[in-house]
């Protein structure tokens, strides 16, 4: 095992445990691709399910725009029976409840075998993405990408539009990429700062009430709890994130309607919807393939929550 290697995201620990055979499946939590990226470098299956299809009561939250809860399993089917399980309305979750997020538990019956992939039709998103994959990831894509075709099923090079807006020009996961008012992480520091206090309000028998109360605790105890650069080693940058957070005082701004309004429309109607458009047959591809290490789809499939996700959507 090469313990100086990044196992890659905040749920990777629940990956890692299904890849090492400790578990045979694990659920893991995913804002921005804390799921996908995990399942990725340590070959397992992972399901970053729609937000709002699983409730987040119970989890620390970072932002109820992006927050989901999803399974890892060394197949398919693992992975498809861990989603079946916990898919379901909760009350205390209102996005559970939305009428856009019709609750299935049917999920292991849609397991099927390569004989569905004939005529399927699949678009390979080429900017920023597959033009950055490695070389040595390349080789083996490539064996996919022949199977799948090989199969029956046609793939086309397409691009998402907004590529140059969303993804940075190295082609790397950065959730600061932007100006203020076009940031991800403008979101994310308003959400998670009232998405944590009210958390910590809720614990019975806890003196940390406030993210201000964790980040004194940090300072405190910066030996163990990394609360500045140099501090720890599993914390290079000490609580700079926790510092923003705290900064940004939980105040929708105008700023933050700006940033989400435009990462939702650049990485859905200019993202994810453009690129599924199959403009010879004029309707969309079955789905979109990408070999991700980089994050770039991942983040746009994070930012894109789907409409009707908030009550004051049309």
């Amino acid at each position: 095992m090469g313990v100086t290697r990044k196992h890659n995201g905040s749920s990777s620990g629940s990956a890692v445990a299904v890849s090492a055979n400790i578990v045979p499946l694990s659920f893991g939590t995913e804002t921005d691709t804390s799921i996908i990226g995990p399942a990725s470098i340590n070959g397992v299956v992972g399901i970053k399910p729609t937000v709002g299809l699983i409730s987040r009561a119970g989890v620390i939250p970072i932002s109820k725009s992006m927050d989901t809860v999803g399974s890892f399993g060394r197949t398919v089917a693992d992975a498809v029976h861990g989603l079946n399980a916990i898919v379901g309305i909760d009350e205390r979750d209102a996005m559970t409840c939305s009428s856009s997020r019709p609750q299935r538990k049917d999920y292991p019956n849609h397991v099927t075998t390569s004989a569905s992939l004939k005529g399927a039709r699949f678009g390979l998103p080429k900017k920023r993405c597959w033009e950055f994959v490695a070389r040595d990831i390349r080789e083996s894509a490539l064996k996919v990408l022949e199977a799948i075709q090989e199969a029956g099923a046609d793939i086309v090079e397409v691009d998402f539009p907004s590529a140059d807006d969303r993804i940075p020009a190295d082609g790397n996961w950065d959730w600061t990429y932007g100006k203020a008012s076009e940031s991800e992480f403008s979101v994310v520091k308003v959400e998670a700062y009232n998405g944590i206090n009210s958390y910590l309000s809720e614990l019975p028998g806890s003196g940390m009430k406030t993210l201000e109360n964790v980040i004194a605790y940090n300072q405190d105890n910066n030996g163990t709890e990394g609360a500045k650069p140099g501090d720890h080693p599993a914390f290079p940058t000490g609580q700079d994130n926790f510092q923003q957070i705290a900064r940004s005082c939980g105040e929708e701004t105008d700023t933050y309607y700006q940033a989400l309004n435009h990462t939702q429309h650049k990485s859905r109607t200019e993202g994810i919807d453009a690129a599924l458009k199959d403009h010879k047959t004029g309707k969309d591809f079955d789905a979109l393939i990408l070999f991700d290490r980089k994050g770039a789809g991942q983040q746009l499939a994070a930012q894109a929550v789907p409409c009707g996700a908030y009550e004051s959507d049309d």
